[in-house]
């Protein structure tokens, strides 16, 4: 048993690890820390239980016509690494979510109350939205911009996303903006933690 390829329950271990670093890849500035997390403590154990099970089946001699089972884990891993160098989940996330993101960030500049429901908008739970304050004293909101700030499983979240009807986001020692495409922004702001 111990000299035959991955099993089952292994690729469905790697694949899940796979997939919630790809999900949290999915937002504008990436969870660093926690995916960091997700492959040391389950990536490094599946490199060294697959290295003790090839290295024990290749000195038995016991390598079968299963080649393809032996090489899927390192498949798995490398379209992980290959999607994180080109940014694919968030682009393919914000792509998805873009034209919903556009006509709720609508309806909340034409809104005055700030009562947003948690919701789904695209493929991001946006729980508040509020118009943009111009920045110097005595703002006031920038017609046709939004902020929307989402939420995410499993972490405090701070992914955000604005949306200007014009110029462009200032960063503070406290916001990070990143430009995403058109009018649209990423935008961390400093947590207080």
């Amino acid at each position: 048993m111990i000299t035959k390829p991955p099993g089952w329950l292994y690729l469905t271990v790697l694949s899940a690890s796979a997939c919630v670093i790809l999900y949290w890849a999915g937002v504008p500035h990436w969870y660093v820390i926690e995916m960091m997390l997700v492959a040391f403590f389950f990536g490094v154990p599946l490199c060294v239980i697959w290295l003790f099970r090839f290295g024990l089946t290749v000195s038995r001699g016991a390598i079968d016509g299963r080649i393809g089972r032996w090489v899927l884990p390192w498949v798995i891993a490398g379209g992980v690494v290959g999607a994180l160098v080109v940014d694919a989940p968030f682009w393919l996330r914000f792509t998805i979510s873009k034209p919903n993101m556009e006509a709720y960030a609508q309806t909340v500049t034409r809104q005055t109350d700030r009562d947003f429901p948690c919701q789904w908008v695209g493929l991001y739970r946006i729980c508040d939205a509020f118009p943009c304050l111009e920045l110097e004293k005595n703002a006031e909101d920038v017609p046709g911009s939004a902020c929307l700030i989402a939420e995410e499983w499993a972490v405090y979240s701070n992914t955000n996303f604005v949306l200007l009807s014009k110029g462009e986001p200032e960063e503070t020692a406290n916001d990070t903006y990143r430009h995403l495409t058109g009018r649209w922004y990423g935008w961390r702001a400093w947590d207080y933690w």
